[in-house]
């Protein structure tokens, strides 16, 4: 029960971090979106060898996902479709979860478009 509390205190402000972080990387995107060319890799094989390129619109996807998660693990949304305790804790942990992928997806998409600057 004290885990459940816990997470249940410092949630809020996790997913406070992950929406500066998003606002972050949408400045970011739009920066890249500026500078980058129209045609850019966009998938990546198992190999990390680039396998599939696209139009730079598709920046756009991995911030809009974030937001999409964001709004997904709030408190409110979480606890309108939930009301046991502890699957609250665990829909908590799994979308922090899946917040903390995404970020770190995200940077290391990020490096690769920087590195094509």
């Amino acid at each position: 029960m004290k885990v459940a509390l816990f997470v249940d205190h410092i949630y809020s402000k996790i997913c406070y971090i992950f929406l500066v972080l998003g606002i972050g990387f949408l400045c970011t995107t739009i920066y890249l979106y500026i500078k980058l060319p129209n045609v850019i890799p966009i998938h990546w094989g198992s190999s990390f060898k680039i396998d599939s390129w696209g139009r730079k619109e598709t920046l756009f996807i991995l911030p809009i996902s974030l937001f999409l998660c964001l709004i997904l693990s709030s408190k409110k949304f979480i606890h309108a479709h939930e009301i046991n305790p502890f699957r609250i804790m665990a829909a908590e942990l799994i979308l922090l979860g899946v917040l903390t992928l995404l970020v770190i997806a995200m940077s290391y998409v990020y490096a690769i478009y920087f590195s094509l600057l």
